[in-house]
């Protein structure tokens, strides 16, 4: 029998995110305070890339800087060597960091959520989409040209 994770047990938990099994809370996100829940089914992508490929204008300890990427609370973030950016489906984006000998597990925790969380949902089929939009304008057509 399989067991279930209950989703107010954290996964993996530091001082900048917590896991759980259906969501991710990123602390200090809001200014003054106040922590952001994102939904794994909400996660459009995740990526781990190097701060160093950031220049000081796209980084800030918290907010927004030059870029469309929104940074949580963090004093000690160009000393950081990695970042996680998240597209949750909204602008901006969301930009992570913690110390860089947790963000490779946090990554992981998240890619594995996300993939979890998304295999549950009906799959889009491009093909339905296709014949939807291909139907709908030639029943335009027809309409034009019969009027």
């Amino acid at each position: 029998m399989k067991s279930a994770i209950k989703s107010d047990e954290p996964i993996i938990s530091n001082d900048y995110v917590t896991c759980y099994a259906d969501r991710l809370v990123i602390h200090l996100y809001y200014f003054p305070y106040g922590n952001k829940t994102i939904q794994y089914r909400d996660i459009q992508s995740c990526d781990l890339l190097r701060m160093s490929d950031l220049s000081i204008w796209k980084k800030k300890m918290w907010g927004m800087a030059l870029s469309a990427v929104w940074w949580h609370s963090d004093i000690r973030r160009h000393n950081r060597e990695y970042y996680i950016l998240l597209d949750a489906n909204q602008w901006p984006k969301i930009g992570v960091t913690m110390d860089d000998n947790q963000i490779s597990d946090v990554y992981k925790v998240i890619i594995q959520q996300i993939n979890t969380n998304q295999s549950e949902k009906k799959p889009f089929d491009h093909n339905e989409k296709l014949n939807a939009n291909t139907n709908s304008s030639i029943s335009e057509e027809k309409n034009i040209y019969t009027k």
